[in-house]
Order: C-alpha cells, then sequence, then structure tokens
C-alpha cells in the first residue's frame, strides 16, 4: 500500500499536466488569427473633391482642408511650385489635382494657381518701391516765400496756390538735390531707358529723373516758346514727362510742345533748317523785322513791324533763305 498511493498520485497529476499542455496548444491559432484581424486598416470613404477654381489662394486651402484633404505646395502657370512665398488673396485658384467633382481616397491635393511665384516676387518688388516712391520726391516753391509748405508730390504742387503764375519749384530725390547721384528704382531706371531711346541726354540719371519731376509739378507759362541748344533733348524729356504724369493740368500744353514746330530768330535755308510752310509769331509782337530770300540772297519779300497785336504770319517755300530779327518763336500754323 505504501508504494501503491505514490504511483496513483503520480498518474493523476502526469494526466491533468498533459491535459493542460493539450488545452493550451488548441488555443494558439485562434489567438493568431484575431491578432492579424487587428492588424488590417480600415478602409477610408473616398471624398468629393470642391471646387476651387476662381477662389484666392487661401480660401482654396481651406475649402480642400475642410474636405479632409492635405494641399501640397501651388503651381503656377509655368509649371513650377511655389517654394519660398505664400500666395495671398490677390494670387487666385485655376484648378485642383485631384480635379473638382472627383471621388477619391488621396490624402493629398495640389492647388493649381493663375501666377507664378516670379511674377509675384516682381509684383512685391514694385509695390514696395511704389510705397517708397510716395515720399521720395519732395517739392518746394516760392523761392522767397519763407513759409512755403513741403509739398510730398507733384498732384499737391497742382492744388498748391504756388502751381499758377510764375512761381519756381524746386525738387529733392531722399532729401537730396537731385544733382547727387543715387541708385535708381526700376520706375526711374525705366523713364531713363525710355528718354534715351528717343535720343535724349541721361547722361547724369539721377539729375534727369529730378528735372522730369519738376516738369510733370509746374511748367513755366512761356515753356512752348522756350529755346534750349537741344531741342531733341528737350522733346525727350516732354515724352519722359508724358509717361509719368500724363494727367497733369498742363499735359496738353506738353504735348503741344512736343509736336509743334517752332523756329526762333536767326538765319535758316528753308527745306534744311526749317520745314516748309507758314509760320506766325506770338500775338503783340514788336520790332520784329523778316525777310524771304533767294539762295543767291536777293530779297523776295521783308517787312519791318513795329507792332502786330495778333503777330506776324509768313509762308516760306523749300529752296529759300529766311531770316528774322526780335520776332522771337515762329510756329508753324499750316
Amino acid at each position: 500500500m505504501k508504494l501503491y498511493i505514490p504511483a496513483v498520485l503520480a498518474a493523476t497529476l502526469l494526466a491533468a499536466l498533459t491535459a493542460c499542455g493539450s488545452g493550451g496548444s488548441a488555443d494558439s491559432p485562434t489567438s493568431g488569427a484575431s491578432e492579424a484581424t487587428s492588424a488590417t486598416p480600415t478602409a477610408k470613404p473616398p471624398k468629393v473633391v470642391p471646387d476651387v477654381a476662381g477662389k484666392p489662394y487661401p480660401d482654396a486651402s481651406k475649402a480642400l482642408t475642410s474636405m479632409g484633404f492635405r494641399t501640397t505646395v501651388p503651381i503656377g502657370p509655368d509649371g513650377k511650385k511655389w517654394v519660398t512665398l505664400n500666395p495671398g488673396n490677390d494670387v487666385l485658384a485655376v484648378s485642383s489635382d485631384p480635379g473638382a467633382g472627383v471621388s477619391t481616397t488621396e490624402e493629398s491635393a495640389r492647388i493649381n494657381v493663375n501666377r507664378s511665384e516670379e511674377d509675384q516676387r516682381s509684383m512685391n518688388i514694385a509695390a514696395n518701391e511704389a510705397a517708397m516712391l510716395k515720399s521720395r520726391y519732395t517739392y518746394k516753391c516760392g523761392s522767397y516765400d519763407a513759409s512755403a509748405p513741403t509739398l510730398r508730390s507733384h498732384q499737391e504742387v497742382w492744388t498748391s496756390k504756388y502751381y499758377a503764375g510764375s512761381a519756381t519749384c524746386s525738387v529733392e530725390i531722399d532729401r537730396k538735390h537731385p544733382s547727387t547721384k543715387q541708385p535708381l528704382f526700376a520706375s526711374e531706371q525705366a523713364l531713363i531707358d525710355l528718354i534715351a531711346s528717343k535720343g535724349g541726354d541721361v547722361s547724369l540719371p539721377t539729375a534727369t529723373v529730378g528735372k522730369i519731376m519738376l516738369m510733370c509739378a509746374k511748367i513755366s507759362p512761356d515753356f512752348p516758346d522756350q529755346f534750349v541748344a537741344r531741342m531733341d533733348w528737350r522733346r525727350a524729356d516732354i515724352e519722359g514727362a508724358l509717361s509719368v504724369c500724363p494727367d497733369a493740368p498742363h499735359a496738353g500744353v506738353l504735348r503741344e510742345a512736343l509736336t509743334a514746330v517752332k523756329v526762333f530768330d536767326g538765319t535758316k535755308v528753308v527745306g534744311k533748317d526749317m520745314e516748309p510752310g507758314t509760320y506766325r509769331t506770338k500775338p503783340g509782337v514788336k520790332d520784329c523785322y523778316w525777310s524771304r530770300n533767294t539762295g543767291g540772297g536777293g530779297t523776295i519779300a521783308n517787312d519791318f513791324v513795329g507792332f502786330a497785336p495778333d503777330g506776324v504770319t509768313v509762308t516760306v517755300y523749300p529752296g529759300e533763305g529766311f531770316e528774322s530779327q526780335r520776332c522771337g518763336t515762329w510756329t508753324k500754323i499750316g
């Protein structure tokens, strides 16, 4: 009996252990299947791409984000990505990729915009320059008026009491005299390039800019009849001024001076130094002498005018010589 009881217990324990081991092994496949099922991702439902065409870029980006899309960097019409600038409200969406109305499981969407990053950069520079130009030029008018204010634009000169009459004005560029050489803004360089293309003098660019700004602010009453040594330079300056201030109150006078044919006292060969045609002096001319001559020096016609309230009129023809003294400016009228 002493040997039998332990043997029975041992057999019982062995059977129990075998049963436990067998039960644990049977459960393993079920556990593995459960783990495999939990590792499989749940498919996301498709999203419909909203129509963003015509929207400012920030609004277009928000519209896509609200639908669960992540927006990538925009693409300009040149096919290049915007990599350094962030499009603002003035940049419009043209389309998206995926396109509007597409049902997709894509997580990101791209916006195509109507402006390239390079164009936007140029526009930003131009806008900054425009803001700086508003305070770049200052004017003083009335040489003998100690109380004369500083005027901040040629438009302010137009509305000041100094615009009418003979008061003269001066201009400073960034608080410096125009004779002081300074770096030019892009718009100023464009002005210089225009004047140069018209045959003007641009040897001192900053001074030329100052001269044009003064021409936009105010011109003297006798401007159309002023004589300068290089009338071609003067015409180039006038064209430059009209490009800057075409709305000036005196723009009509500038255009007249640009297109009018004028000659001044002296001796001329018609067809070489002056155009053939009919010319008239200013009204009220006094002590005016004129003479039309043949190629050999003979007098065709002449006159000495003591006073002409309406001005003096003369018609000259090709090949003639024309001489005038104390007559002032002759303007071609026909």
